[in-house]
């Protein structure tokens, strides 16, 4: 079986070599209590601070435009719990599927999906990052998404009830599939029918060679597009003749600063919308967007497929005129890559190490220093400092950290992937060869 350099033989080949980790069971009964206690603390904040940990408001506007949808044409053309619809009518149809459920239990099935699809996204991070399916990567899983229960964008995208988890899941499903399997494509085609950022990943599938499963996303997405136009018409003509791309919709939150993307820095920068601004950001954006996904394709060609599918979600994220903080769910398998490459045997481990750490304390919520009222905890980047004035260059720094994070890394990564002598991650089959505790799958 040919193995083409965007499938890396460590992943695809059932006789090459995975990272087969020993874990005795008491560890693995620690991951299992680390989780728990995890999910138990998220709950309790959750009970006990309603109104801020869990007051659902994104997921109230999908309630009631499902509630709404079948009885009006104006999905797009009118306010949901003082909020605007925002997404594809395909996604609308299953908002109108949840309201079967009692409205008391949505948020609950809302917030175990979410915890799921986090789970999930991680799995398969470690399966692409050349873990076998054994009782350490059951381990690692849980440990890992213990962590990410309480890190900001995982916690914001619970709070608001948001869908970012689901749609990261189904793309890390996605890849996790086998270049082999005739489904490859579809769980990526679901995710960007729901929101169209994650049709970059689409672009990624066919500049590294993986055509028919690229064809595969594009055709799902045209499914859902019939199906959308057959069972909705209106909202479907309203929607795709340049209703997704009408950010007025948003009113005046295109340049908050929870608008972690290159548009919201430098809207913020400026504090204006001039024209001129306007062109330059839609600039800045394109050059960013064309670097991501060079530098990701070159990794996937490479056969380093993790940190191909995560600098293409980098890129989707910085490159998207919006990308809400709770947009960057994506540190859950971030912090998959840099832990997997601090296990390396050879190699740069502990910068790896120290950028996990960094990630983790970059993202996790802390107390605020400027706190008045409960709860006074809160991811760094809404800490404003003393005087909340944006025109700080401080102040600045610290309402854009997820963006300024991000196009450093982006950077980094590409200095290190484009240069000719090499790649910033060691090559899938040298770090696989080189580990003692590689095992054939059997």
């Amino acid at each position: 079986m040919r193995i083409s350099p965007a499938e890396p033989e460590t992943r695809e080949n059932p006789t090459s070599g995975r990272r087969r980790l020993p874990c005795p069971p008491w560890l693995l009964a620690a991951a299992v209590a680390l989780f728990a206690l995890s999910l138990v603390l998220r709950i309790s904040d959750m009970l006990t601070w309603p109104a801020y940990r869990a007051h659902m408001n994104d997921l109230a506007v999908y309630y009631r435009a499902g509630e709404d949808l079948w009885t009006s044409t104006d999905l797009y053309s009118k306010d949901y719990a003082g909020l605007a619809f925002l997404y594809s009518p395909f996604a609308a149809l299953f908002a109108s599927a949840a309201t079967l459920l009692p409205v008391a239990t949505v948020p609950w099935v809302m917030t175990g999906l979410s915890v799921l699809a986090v789970l999930a996204a991680v799995w398969c991070a470690w399966g692409i990052a050349g873990f076998a399916a054994t009782s350490g990567r059951i381990a690692l899983t849980l440990a890992v998404s213990a962590v990410a229960l309480h890190l900001e964008p995982i916690q914001s995208n619970i709070t608001f009830g948001q869908v970012n988890a689901l749609l990261m899941a189904l793309v890390m499903i996605d890849f996790a599939l086998s270049k082999e399997n005739r489904l490859k494509g579809v769980a990526l085609g679901l995710a960007a029918s729901v929101k169209l950022v994650p049709g970059l990943f689409v672009v990624y599938l066919l500049l590294t060679g993986r055509i028919r499963a690229g064809v595969t996303a594009l055709a799902t997405i045209a499914g859902t597009i019939a199906v959308g136009a057959v069972l909705l018409p209106t909202q479907s003509l309203h929607f795709w003749t340049g209703g997704f791309a009408d950010s007025s919709r948003l009113g005046g939150y295109l340049f908050w600063h929870g608008n972690q993307s290159v548009h919201g820095l430098i809207g913020q920068l400026f504090k204006t919308d001039q024209p001129d601004l306007h062109l330059t950001r839609l600039a800045v954006a394109a050059v960013v967007g064309v670097l991501g996904l060079v530098v990701a394709t070159r990794l996937g060609r490479r056969g380093l497929e993790l940190p191909g599918v995560l600098v293409t979600a980098l890129t989707a994220l910085l490159a998207s005129p919006i990308s809400w903080h709770h947009h960057w769910v994506w540190v859950a398998p971030f912090l998959v890559l840099l832990i997997s490459q601090a296990m390396l045997p050879a190699g740069p481990r502990r910068t790896y190490a120290a950028a996990a750490v960094s990630l983790v304390l970059l993202t996790a919520c802390w107390p605020d220093p400027n706190a008045t009222k409960a709860p006074p905890a809160l991811g760094m980047l809404f800490w404003s400092g003393p005087t909340a004035d944006p025109t700080q260059a401080e102040v600045l720094v610290m309402h854009n950290l997820y963006t300024l994070a991000g196009l450093v890394t982006l950077l980094v990564v590409a200095v290190g992937t484009l240069r000719r002598s090499g790649s910033p991650l060691p090559e899938p089959r040298e770090a696989v060869a080189a580990s003692p505790r590689v095992e054939s799958l059997r």
